[in-house]
């Protein structure tokens, strides 16, 4: 009953913040100062800051840190809604492709109506996977199948995904993402990453991020909203990407667990698949 309480009030929740942006697009649009370049507020749910200039510091991050290149064909896992595509179609030029998968429809038709339609090896797909804070229908993160063949992709990306996903998700997560990307394949993603300072350092921070319940290995943020933030130990993570067939070419720690001088806010990791 409980457990039923807590997920009726995270929906209820999430409608009311709909509401609220949907009212504003409304205003927006009512004035004259709806920007048709990027999506609607209602539509952006997840991520914090200014839409364009977020999504432009991370392709900027996939090139500087992970070294995308123009003509890679590119997997983006958790595409939300087109806040990396966006700026990507300026920079990624034929043969290269894109392709994005949430599991978030609204998004999807979003993308298919304002990028593919402009940008034709651009596409989206709406997946069905169940997560406790996005999604209470389909199959579960662990048992998923990404929707591509083997060996498809150059590049792939996963900004704020694994800090969503159990131990169990990650992994499968991990060996889909190796199966579909080419030998030599390059993986940039984002995590909470447990370790000497960042476990030393939780109690103090600030924002919500001391991940204060502990289950098996992990550190959440709600025991029962797994998926509202995970936190893993860094050997955990070394290990799964190891034998997921990934080699870590750098780790750059993020901003969450109180570093300064910092590339993002998670704790960015790249790899090679070997």
């Amino acid at each position: 009953m409980k457990m039923h309480t807590k997920r009726l009030r995270r929906r209820v929740r999430r409608a009311i913040d709909y509401l609220k942006a949907a009212h504003i697009d409304l205003r927006l649009w009512l004035t004259g100062k709806t920007d048709r370049d990027i999506p609607p507020l209602r539509l952006q749910i997840v991520g914090f800051g200014d839409f364009r200039r977020m999504g432009e510091e991370l392709v900027r991050l996939l090139i500087d840190a992970g070294g995308l290149r123009p003509t890679d064909r590119v997997l983006d896992i958790g595409c939300g809604v087109g806040r990396v595509a966006l700026p990507l179609t300026r920079y990624l030029q034929p043969p290269a492709r894109y392709d994005g998968f949430d599991v978030m429809k609204r998004a999807i038709r979003w993308c298919d109506r304002h990028i593919t339609a402009n940008h034709p090896n651009f596409r989206f797909h709406h997946v069905a996977v169940s997560n406790s804070e996005y999604s209470s229908g389909g199959v579960a993160a662990s048992d998923f199948r990404f929707p591509f063949a083997d060996a498809s992709f150059d590049f792939a990306f996963a900004t704020s995904v694994f800090t969503h996903l159990v131990e169990e998700e990650t992994k499968r997560y991990l060996a889909e993402t190796a199966r579909v990307l080419v030998s030599g394949g390059r993986l940039l993603a984002t995590f909470f990453l447990l370790n000497d300072f960042s476990l030393r350092n939780l109690p103090t921070r600030l924002g919500g991020y001391t991940f204060p319940f502990e289950r098996a290995s992990m550190r959440l943020l709600d025991p029962d909203n797994p998926a509202a933030g995970v936190a893993l130990p860094e050997e955990v993570i070394v290990t799964l990407l190891r034998d997921a067939r990934f080699k870590i070419s750098k780790i750059d720690y993020g901003e969450w667990s109180g570093r300064s001088n910092t590339i993002q806010f998670q704790d960015v990791v790249v790899c090679r698949r070997l």
